[in-house]
């Protein structure tokens, strides 16, 4: 069987006693009879309102590179906290996520502080060496091409950082730069790199030596003294982990982009390095790496030799296991060949690994794209990063949209590229654009040819739509509870919600109903038991696709509350991170249509309204455990008469509208009460009372789903 003990378990039970009291029932307390009244279906608008909802954890994000972490001073650079409206293909966005991107350069011995003289189309070797590729240069020659000239002896006059631990002003400047965001509204996804300009990487299309395009120095610091700075940062992002998004695995190569140095193409460097970030990185938060860095790590650390070829085999995580704490960053996002000879080199993280020295992880010709988005749905985790790259079949219209629904995309940066948000904006998002066949769907077993035509947008542009799908959106469908309460009574709300977003919310939320007086205004909260991470997304958003709907339905024991007056209430949900330290921010909007519904002061959405009523003057018997099992439950409480004289449960199914009833199917015992021939898999609400000739006692309701072993 399965037990609960009941101390201060949040929306349901009730504080521990030693003896059972009684009390005189008062005349006329209440509207009815019983603790509350049945529950009603709430006069409110269910229909998804096509415009920007700006919520934590989702959306386009403002990049904030730039961040050069001083060694001693305060250091500069300003972050967007994303107060300002940013257009986006023409689509006005509200961003909530700013990206910031730490750059500790001085800070290690190999990373370049700043560029001397650049290799660029302009650039030749003095005349006095003998270069290969230049015309007229004669055999024997000094070198091939004038970049390895310039590589091999201007390259390393350029001025390099230090080796050294993370200093204090260096700690507080990144603290500060964190403190920001908080007195914001927003969140932010963290990258801590040794070279945020991309010094070390050449792009350059030469006349003479050909087209450039790599990178041309290690720039991270020896293992020690990297291990050493995020063994220095790890309390500072628990000191913040109200407002961190998300972290990104970072570190290695240009830009914190996880490629092309030594490190940066390594398996066993990203196993130490994913180690020490999940040690680091508090445990309710993601670290979003590409490919080949998880593949590396997840065969280190079980054992496996998982590759490109089999990366969808990989099992689902399991909540809570460190596998489950990885999303995915693509730096080109929705961009690479999708045939031809340069299949599979994407230009981003989804094939990165693929070609690696040596191959570790697989052919490179064994790389399969849908395979890879296979994975990151199961991950169901975060996914995102930035678009780039010309016309492509991925990165356009029906395709683009479908995918990103597949892969559950949560986010993509606001300012890159404006080439690929423009043709976004170009779409129209009608049922003939959005219903046109696929060429570029994956094969087999993930074939699929045609995109879902969501109505709700129907005349609107394709960047409008990102704009509101990325991420989670959520959408009210139903709505009923109570019309009345008492004060010692319990709150019922049955509902369903829909997330019509592209992805999941990832982060942990605290789910708590409000109660706010129509009368003065006053609020009174109490958690719910409510798990937003299992709103899940289906590629089907649609209102009419009911299967998408995901269960709303909870149960509050009024005491939670604290001491509420009598009186007319709205009853409101407020959806925010466990850890947020303001009153109002950082909640979560429903996209729901209808005025009145979203109250700002409160940070909480509107799903209904009930009357509290006087508390009929039933003692209160507190629960100890609640035991279910095959078709049966327990429910332990201090008990007057263990042969049941005087007691009678009352039962209901959770969610239904219908008034408690009083259920016969009962043993009592020393303990209390034993409750069978019940449903398993049914979540039921009960609560039991005692009527000693005029004198009421109640336990609170409380939930349970019978189960077999």
């Amino acid at each position: 069987m399965t037990q609960r003990k009941f101390g201060r378990v949040p929306a349901l039970m009730l504080g521990a006693a030693l003896l059972l009291t009684v009390a005189v029932i008062p005349a006329g307390a209440a509207p009815g009879q019983g603790p509350s009244a049945p529950l009603v279906a709430q006069d409110l608008n269910y229909a998804e309102n096509p415009v920007d909802v700006s919520n934590p954890d989702r959306g386009f994000y403002r990049a904030n590179d730039g961040m050069v972490v001083p060694v001693t001073g305060t250091g500069s650079g300003t972050v967007n906290v994303g107060n300002t409206p940013v257009t986006v293909g023409g689509a006005v966005v509200n961003t909530r996520v700013s990206h910031i991107y730490f750059d500790l350069r001085n800070f290690s011995s190999n990373a370049l502080r700043a560029r001397g003289v650049r290799y660029n189309a302009g650039y030749r070797a003095p005349a006095n060496v003998s270069i290969e590729s230049r015309p007229g240069d004669k055999a024997p020659y000094d070198y091939a091409t004038h970049f390895d000239y310039w590589k091999a002896n201007v390259l390393p006059t350029w001025p390099r950082g230090t080796s050294q631990p993370l200093t204090a002003d260096a700690l507080a400047y990144i603290r500060d730069k964190l403190q920001q965001v908080r007195n914001g509204d927003g969140v932010v996804i963290v990258r801590f790199n040794y070279d945020g300009p991309g010094f070390s990487w050449v792009d350059v299309d030469h006349p003479q030596d050909g087209y450039m395009d790599r990178s041309v120095a290690d720039i991270e610091p020896d293992k020690d003294t990297l291990l050493g700075h995020i063994a220095q940062l790890k309390p500072i992002l628990h000191e913040f982990e109200d407002v961190i998004m998300s972290v990104d695995g970072g570190w290695f190569g240009p830009w914190g982009e996880m490629h092309s140095t030594t490190f940066g193409t390594s398996p066993e460097a990203y196993a130490w390095l994913l180690d020490a970030w999940l040690d680091a990185v508090p445990a309710s938060r993601s670290i979003t790496v590409q490919g080949g860095a998880f593949l590396s790590w997840y065969n280190a650390t079980y054992g496996t030799h998982y590759t490109f070829a089999d990366i969808d085999q990989i099992p689902a995580p399991k909540p809570g296991t460190p596998e489950a704490r990885f999303g995915f960053f693509n730096d080109s996002y929705a961009y690479g060949e999708d045939e031809g000879a340069n299949y599979p080199d994407d230009w981003g993280s989804l094939s990165e690994g693929a070609w690696w020295p040596g191959s570790p992880l697989g052919d490179p010709d064994t790389y399969d794209r849908g395979r890879l988005m296979t994975w990151i749905r199961h991950q169901n985790n975060f996914y995102g990063g930035e678009a780039q790259g010309d016309e492509t079949l991925w990165n356009t219209y029906p395709f683009v949209a479908w995918e990103a629904s597949y892969a559950q995309t949560v986010y993509l940066n606001a300012d890159y590229e404006d080439a690929v948000h423009d043709r976004w904006g170009d779409f129209e998002y009608t049922e003939e654009s959005v219903g046109q066949e696929m060429t570029n769907a994956y094969q087999e077993p993930y074939a699929t040819k045609y995109a879902i035509f969501d109505p709700v947008y129907d005349g609107r542009t394709g960047a409008e739509y990102w704009r509101d799908r990325l991420g989670y959106r959520l959408v009210l469908r139903e709505a009923s509870t109570n019309t009345w309460v008492r004060q010692n009574g319990t709150l019922e709300f049955a509902g369903s919600i829909q997330n019509v977003g592209f992805g999941n919310i990832v982060n942990k939320k605290n789910v708590s109903v409000v109660l706010k007086s129509r009368a003065d205004g006053k609020s009174y909260t109490a958690l719910t038991d409510l798990d937003a991470r299992t709103w899940r997304p289906d590629l089907d958003s649609r209102a009419s696709n009911t299967a998408a709907y995901r269960d709303l339905t909870f149960a509050v024991d009024m005491r939670e509350f604290g001491s509420v007056p009598v009186g007319d209430y709205d009853v409101y949900l407020k959806i925010n991170d466990p850890k947020e330290t303001t009153a109002n921010k950082r909640s979560i909007r429903f996209a729901n249509k209808g005025d009145g519904i979203w109250d700002a002061d409160l940070g909480a959405n509107l799903v209904g309204s009930t009357q509290v009523a006087a508390a009929d003057g039933a003692a209160n018997v507190p629960v100890g455990m609640v035991s279910s099992g095959n078709g049966q439950v327990s429910i332990d409480f201090p008990i007057a008469s263990p042969n049941g004289k005087g007691y009678t449960v009352y039962l209901k199914e959770m969610g239904a509208r219908e008034p408690f009833a009083a259920y016969r199917d009962v043993n009592y015992n020393a303990k209390g009460a034993h409750i069978k021939k019940l449903t398993n898999g049914t979540t039921y609400l009960a609560y039991v009372e005692y009527d000693g000739g005029g004198k009421l006692a109640r336990t609170a309701a409380v939930k349970f789903t019978p189960h077999k072993a």
